[in-house]
């Protein structure tokens, strides 16, 4: 007669007295897929790091020691870490492109007639100077640009020639276009005023050429490696296209016989106009691009920190709204933020927002994917929300683990067939109910939504040669971003 449970490891043969116990932890496996985020920046030339490999980052002061302080790297995992200092983080450090670094200048004139300050910031980093009656603009900008040099953190070096101080992009490539250099961002009522006597011109940061040629190769040697997020500085359409190409539903990370999924995060500085033109080029469910407008701060560090907090959200609730959370940035000008209805055409564009509170801060408003138009060319709103392609993924990948863990080595049989307790054997019917089961735990988690239109709905079919075909009728939870009202009043 044939043994009708299964008892992995024992041999039916044995004719030994005893007792002997396997221990099967396949139903109570409750482990959760890791959560990973890779950060991708360039590293310094200089630095002892070797570009091209990802590892995972042991903290921002390695971070700056191997891969060299002012880096974009180092700049991003600070960045990253102020937000979330406890994830997993991976980072892809990558070479400089050989072309030109983005230089700008301070211009310095007069001698000071009154004892002062110069407050002069890159990106938003004050490097401030004190000032005496009676120095020059030579001596001045002599001084500011030790002063720079001495910030080993900043993104840029300094070299001076008479009143003239040249700011240099340690790295090379065209993120360094986007390094801001100010004066008196905090004007008089912090005390941020030019010393009486002093004249100063600032030539803004340009003429950085170029990304780093092995974005696409490096990214291809990730392997199978899953990271949900992919956070970097670039915001071109070269680049941009190399992260499409390795998101994408056919032949990149969401493809079916792959599942390892991922999410790319970049911001862009510029004007309502620049934004919208790079958004009207894109259209990515897997990429989400936040617009910094004129903010001092970095645009490679706003995407740095809203992955962080996307990151978190995912580990929390991926499907509760990523609103109202704030970021460590400078805000915009006043003139550079963005209007209610300039904010609302972004969305539309599959642009992310953000408002500057009373207090000054800057807020997340709501984050989008760029995706806004099916394959025929016709609007499309499937994708919108940067909460349901997380939800999804990470549904999908809690159902495979979930389905691996309750049916390994099986036999399968027919829908009808008699399977006796303990016999490793299943049927669609019965892996199409764990199904119901699982959608139902992740209905409790508030990932997902109507169990009963799930359970009716689903569909278990044996295919044949050791198949099974599933159709889940999955339904995510929404998010709540609007309430509106009509405030009807009576007078009397």
């Amino acid at each position: 007669m044939a043994d009708t449970i299964s008892v992995p490891g024992y041999s039916s043969d044995n004719l030994v007295p005893g007792f002997y116990f396997a221990l099967d932890a396949s139903k109570a496996n409750t482990a959760t897929v890791r959560r990973r985020v890779l950060v991708i920046g360039q590293m310094l030339d200089t630095a002892l790091g070797k570009p091209d490999i990802a590892v995972e980052c042991a903290g921002v002061t390695s971070a700056q020691g191997i891969y060299g302080m002012g880096s974009q790297i180092a700049i991003m995992v600070e960045a990253y870490r102020k937000i979330d200092p406890n994830g997993e983080l991976w980072i892809l450090p990558l070479s400089d492109p050989k072309t030109s670094k983005a230089t700008g200048s301070l211009q310095l004139g007069g001698t000071a007639t009154q004892s002062g300050k110069i407050s002069f910031y890159i990106g938003d980093q004050l490097i401030e100077q004190f000032v005496s009656s009676g120095d020059s603009a030579a001596i001045i900008a002599k001084a500011i640009s030790d002063r720079i040099n001495a910030v080993a953190t900043v993104p840029v070096q300094a070299s001076v020639k008479d009143s003239l101080v040249n700011i240099t992009a340690k790295n090379a490539g065209q993120c360094g276009n986007d390094i801001a250099l100010k004066l008196n961002l905090l004007g008089d009522i912090a005390g941020q005023i030019l010393p009486t006597g002093i004249t100063a011109t600032i030539n803004p940061m340009q003429n950085g050429v170029g990304v780093p040629p092995t974005l696409s190769s490096s990214l291809a040697g990730l392997g199978q490696r899953q990271f949900d997020l992919f956070i970097h500085p670039y915001a071109d359409l070269q680049s941009l296209s190399i992260f499409s190409d390795l998101l994408n539903d056919q032949s990149g990370r969401w493809q079916t016989m792959d599942m390892l999924y991922g999410h790319s995060i970049t911001a862009m500085a510029g004007t309502y106009g620049q934004v919208t033109a790079l958004a009207d080029r894109l259209n990515d469910q897997h990429m989400t691009l936040m617009a910094s407008s004129d903010s001092p701060t970095h645009p490679m560090i706003w995407a740095a920190q809203v992955g962080a907090h996307v990151a978190v959200s995912m580990r929390n609730n991926p499907a509760v709204p990523i609103t109202g959370l704030i970021l460590n940035v400078m805000p915009p000008s006043d003139l550079g933020c963005f209007t209610l209805v300039q904010r609302n055409s972004l969305l539309y564009d599959g642009v992310s927002t953000f408002i500057v509170n009373d207090n000054n801060d800057v807020a997340i408003e709501r984050l989008v994917t760029t995706y806004k138009r099916n394959a025929y060319g016709n609007d499309d709103n499937s994708y919108r929300n940067i909460e349901t392609v997380l939800t999804a993924a990470l549904s999908i990948q809690d159902m495979k683990q979930y389905l691996a863990s309750q049916f390994p080595r099986c036999v399968l049989l027919r829908d009808g067939s008699k399977i006796s307790a303990g016999q490793q054997a299943t049927t669609a019917e019965l892996i199409g109910k764990t199904c119901i089961a699982r959608y139902r735990t992740q209905a409790g988690w508030l990932w997902v939504q109507d169990t009963d239109g799930f359970s009716k709905e689903l569909k278990a079919e044996y295919a044949g040669n050791g198949t099974v075909k599933l159709l889940m009728p999955y339904r995510f939870s929404d998010q709540l971003f609007i309430i509106a009202g009509n405030c009807q009043f009576i007078k009397g």
